[in-house]
This record gives structure tokens, sequence and C-alpha cells, in this order.
């Protein structure tokens, strides 16, 4: 063994190792540098800050309205089923446990723009995903507002639709941007019916006629008959049931009472939707009153929405008022409607849904 003073010197210890304290520390590097965003990728979430809003008024609200429903009963007696107390409790218990299930969720869906393909964020999207066939295609509908699934038979599919929840800046790039693409599809890929299937076409020697647009009696007759049917079993059950045991005027009559208002109110009133190409009138009139034209004094100009599917009546400062509804109309008629209304309309290319 060689003595200790042949062996080669020990290397000096380093600064830092004696003193912890004065190692250099690590320099922070922001998040967006160090991971570039990507921008072929469109995710669209919902708009978190109307629904931070909502949360916050909603949660303090609920356990508020059950303390008064427990007054209302001991000091007035109100029964414990009665649509007065479903309506203090149901409101805010609802708009609470939906705007926190809305917060957890990241995003909405994801479009890759590169590669066209959609990926679901939601349960709901994820389901209706999940259940892609053969020879199924997506398709936006301007007509309503929200992305699609369409069967080779023509057959339709909702898969997101927009709404007062979703962030709309994100939901206007994604339509522009797939609109781009779907254009971009050979003819023979679209398949199904045509969107004015249906509707006669003038000849160039007849002038065109008037477009009229309905309500859609299916729908609303169908709410209809829910509420009946609801009403129906209401009565039938207090009819059965001793009169201390059970009110008519619970929550399943206030539920029936809803769905029909909402399905008559449209089947009596009728409210006729009316568009004279060429001239670019639009007019509303309801069964029993005169018909109105749009826009009105006030108002500029009209506007269609091909991110609501909506139509819209424009003052000179960007405000805007809702004419007509694409969900709530005849849907053959509509699309009619629309594509010749948009034909006969310069729409500007800087007109978005963000704005409801």
């Amino acid at each position: 063994m060689a003595p200790l003073a042949d062996l080669p010197p020990m290397p000096p210890i380093p600064d830092d190792e004696l003193h912890p304290r004065r190692r250099p520390q690590a320099t922070s590097v922001p998040p967006a540098e160090l991971e570039e965003p990507d921008r072929n990728t469109i995710v669209v979430r919902s708009n978190r800050r109307l629904l931070w809003w909502i949360v916050a008024i909603a949660w303090p609200l609920t356990p508020s309205t059950f303390v008064l429903s427990v007054y209302l009963t001991a000091s007035f007696g109100v029964e414990s089923g009665s649509a007065l107390l479903y309506l203090v409790q149901f409101p805010p218990m609802f708009a609470a446990v939906f705007g926190t299930m809305l917060l957890a969720q990241p995003s909405l869906f994801t479009y890759d723009v590169r590669r066209r393909r959609l990926t679901g964020g939601t349960g709901q999207i994820r389901r209706a995903l999940k259940r892609w066939r053969d020879g199924d295609r997506l398709e936006y509908s301007i007509y309503l507002g929200r992305l699609e699934i369409v069967r080779p038979s023509g057959r339709r599919r909702s898969v997101a639709r927009n709404s007062f929840t979703v962030d709309q800046r994100a939901w206007t790039a994604f339509a522009d941007v797939f609109l781009e693409h779907q254009s971009d599809r050979p003819a023979g890929h679209e398949g199904g019916e045509p969107p004015t299937a249906g509707v006669p076409t003038p000849s160039a020697s007849e002038p065109e006629r008037e477009i009229s647009v309905g309500v859609r009696w299916r729908f609303f007759g169908g709410l209809l008959l829910v509420g009946l049917g609801t009403a129906a079993i209401e009565v039938a059950i207090w009819l059965g049931s001793s009169p201390e045991g059970y009110g008519p005027f619970g929550s399943m009559a206030l539920v029936a009472t809803g769905y029909g208002l909402f399905g008559a109110i449209p089947l009596i009133v009728r409210p006729i939707l009316s568009f004279e190409p060429g001239t670019g009138r639009v007019s509303k009139k309801p069964l029993g009153l005169p018909a109105r034209e749009f826009p009105r004094p006030g108002y500029e100009r009209l506007e269609y929405s091909v991110y609501l599917g909506v139509l819209y009546e424009v003052r000179a400062d960007g405000r805007r008022r809702r004419v007509a509804t694409g969900w709530a109309r005849e849907q053959v008629a509509w699309k009619a409607f629309v594509d010749r209304f948009r034909s006969d309309h310069t729409v500007p290319a800087a007109a978005s849904g963000e704005r409801r």
C-alpha cells in the first residue's frame, strides 16, 4: 500500500457543496416557452366566467332555499310536495349542480385541424361518437348551429350544440374551420337529402314565390301530449288517494303545466315567418294579429348567424335582437329560407355568434 504522501491530491470541494444556500437557483421558464401551443388543435370549452358566476350564486342559495322551505312548511302549513316548494328548491339546486359539472370538464370537445378528427371531452359527446357506424359522416348544420352525425339514410343525430354556456370565440373558430373542411368534400360524399328538398324551385320565366316558414307541429304537439299525459297521471293519483294524503297541485302538476304551455302556445299563436326573395323583406304574422316587418324602426339590418342558427335584427351599435330560431321552425321550409336569405343578403365577414 502506497504511503499517504504518494497519493494524488484530492480535488477541491465545490463551494456550493460546502454552502448549499449558495447554489444557483434554477431559472424559471414560463409555461409558454416550455411547450409551444398546438396551433393545429381547436379546443372548445364552456364559458367558464359565466359558469363561475352561476355557481357562486347558486350554491349559497341552495341551503337557503331549503331553510325557507322548512319555514314555509312549519309556519304556513305548505305541503312538502307542493309546487311552491318545488319552485323554491329546484332552480338554484339545478343551476349549482349543472354549473359544477360543466366546470369540472376541461373541455367540451377537441378538433384536430390537420387530421380533421373530433375528440369528445364530455360524456354526452363521447357517447354520441361511440354510436358511429360505417358510412356515417360529421356535418355542421348552419340551420341549427350544431354538429351532427349524418347517417347514409339522411337521418341526423346531434353531437354538440352551441348555447349560452359555450365559449363563443372557440365555437366560432371551430365552426369556421369545420365549414371550410366541409366545403372541401367531394360532391358525391355529401349524400342524404338536399337542404331544400321538397320545396318547389321556380323556373327562370316565373317570379319567385314568397317563402313561408311555420312552427314544428310534431315537436310542439309532442310536448303538449306529454303535458296532457302528465296531468292525467296527476289527476288519477289524486283521485285514487285520500284527500289528506295527496294534493292536486304538486310538482307533477307544475311539470305538466310547463310542458303543456311550452307545446300549446306556439300551436295557438302560430307565428308564420315570411320572406320575399328579391325584396329582402321579412315579416312575422301571428294568428289573428297584423304582420310585423323586420328590421323594425331603430334597427338597420337583418343578419343570420350560422353559429347559432338564429335570425337577428341589428342596431347601428351592433346590439342584436332575435327574430326567429331554427330549432322551433319547420325544418324543410327553414332551410329554404336560410339559403335564400343568405344568397340575397351580403353577410359581413366579421359577423359572429359571440353576442346573443
